[in-house]
C-alpha cells in the first residue's frame, strides 16, 4: 500500500531515513567530500567562489592529472551514491534479495540524465517534469530490481497524482541547500578560493546524500508494496 505522499509526508520520510542511516550518511559525506576537498587543495580541480559547484568538466585547460582526478572522483561519487541508496533501502526493508544492481543503476542514471538534460535545454519544463516523474526510479531499479527502462516507467506510474507535492518538496529542499551553501561560502570566503572549494566538496557531498535520501523517501511513499508483502507470505 502507498503512504502519505504530501510535502510533509515526503520530508518526514526523508528526515527519518537520514536519522536511521546517520552513520552511513556521515561516512558518505566524509569520503566523497574528502576526495573533492583533497583535489581542490592539491590544485587538481578548478577553483571557484561558490560553495556549491556541481559538475564534471574536461576541457583543453585541464592537465592530464587534473582530468584523471576528475574522472576518478566522479566514478567514486557515483559508486558511493549507489552504496548509500542500497543502505537507505535496506534500513526500510525495501531491498530484495539478489545480486548487485550497480550497472542497472548506472544505466538508468545515464539514460534519465540524457533525457532530462535534453528536456531542460529544449524547453526547460519537460526536463523538470521528467525529474519529478522519475524521482523514484532509483528505488525501483535497486530495491524492486526493475530493469533500466522499466524502473523509469514504474516511477512514472507511481508518481502519477503526486507531481506537485514532489515538485514543491524538491524546490524547498533545493532552496534550503543553496542557503546552506551560501552560508558556508561566506564563512570560508576570507580563506581563499581553494579553501572555499574544499568546503564546497563536503557541502556537495552532503547535498548529494540528502537528495539520494529524498529519492528513496519518494519511492517509499509512492510505491505500492502490497505485492511485495504478499510475496513474503506466499
Amino acid at each position: 500500500m502507498t503512504r502519505d505522499a504530501s510535502v510533509g509526508g515526503i520530508f518526514g520520510e526523508m528526515f527519518s531515513l537520514l536519522g536511521d542511516s546517520a552513520r552511513d550518511f556521515a561516512l558518505y559525506t566524509l569520503v566523497i567530500g574528502g576526495v573533492t576537498a583533497a583535489g581542490a587543495l592539491a590544485g587538481l580541480t578548478e577553483t571557484s567562489t561558490s560553495a556549491l559547484n556541481y559538475g564534471f568538466e574536461l576541457n583543453s585547460s585541464n592537465s592530464p592529472g587534473s582530468a584523471l582526478f576528475e574522472f576518478v572522483s566522479s566514478a567514486i561519487s557515483i559508486f558511493g551514491t549507489y552504496l548509500l541508496l542500497v543502505r537507505f533501502l535496506a534500513v526500510r526493508g525495501r531491498l530484495r534479495a539478489g545480486g548487485g544492481r550497480f550497472w542497472h543503476y548506472l544505466g538508468m542514471a545515464i539514460l534519465s540524465a540524457i533525457a532530462v538534460v535534453l528536456g531542460l535545454v529544449l524547453i526547460v519544463v519537460p526536463g523538470i517534469f521528467l525529474l519529478v516523474r522519475w524521482s523514484a526510479a532509483s528505488g525501483f531499479v535497486i530495491g524492486a530490481r526493475e530493469g533500466v527502462t522499466a524502473s523509469l516507467s514504474a516511477s512514472w506510474d507511481a508518481t502519477d497524482g503526486h507531481g506537485w507535492a514532489i515538485f514543491f518538496s524538491a524546490l524547498l529542499l533545493f532552496i534550503g541547500i543553496v542557503v546552506v551553501a551560501a552560508v558556508v561560502g561566506a564563512i570560508f570566503e576570507f580563506a581563499g578560493a581553494p579553501i572555499v572549494d574544499a568546503a564546497s566538496g563536503f557541502v556537495e557531498a552532503a547535498a548529494s546524500g540528502v537528495f539520494a535520501a529524498f529519492g528513496i523517501a519518494i519511492y517509499c511513499r509512492v510505491h505500492d508494496d502490497a505485492q511485495e508483502i504478499s510475496e513474503v507470505f506466499a
